[in-house]
């Protein structure tokens, strides 16, 4: 396992069960306060989920998050 592997791999792992679940309908297109209602969270709290999805993927965009989160996740 190389090193960028092993960082995925960690940065995955990492994911609580709910940011993924976040992750997962916003990459099907859906907003966070859709997303939200359908995980039954708050918009506030899946904002928090986001932002910290956001802090560990060293990104600024939600938009950002989704697409290293896809990319991750298709290449395990």
């Amino acid at each position: 396992m190389g090193r960028d592997e092993a960082v995925r791999v960690d940065v995955l792992a990492q994911l609580r069960p709910d940011q993924r679940a976040l992750l997962e309908r916003l990459a099907t297109g859906q907003t966070i306060a859709t997303a939200a209602a359908a995980e039954f969270m708050s918009l506030r709290t899946a904002n928090r989920r986001i932002a910290a999805v956001r802090t560990l993927f060293g990104v600024s965009s939600t938009s950002d998050a989704v697409r290293a989160y896809l990319r991750w996740r298709g290449s395990s």
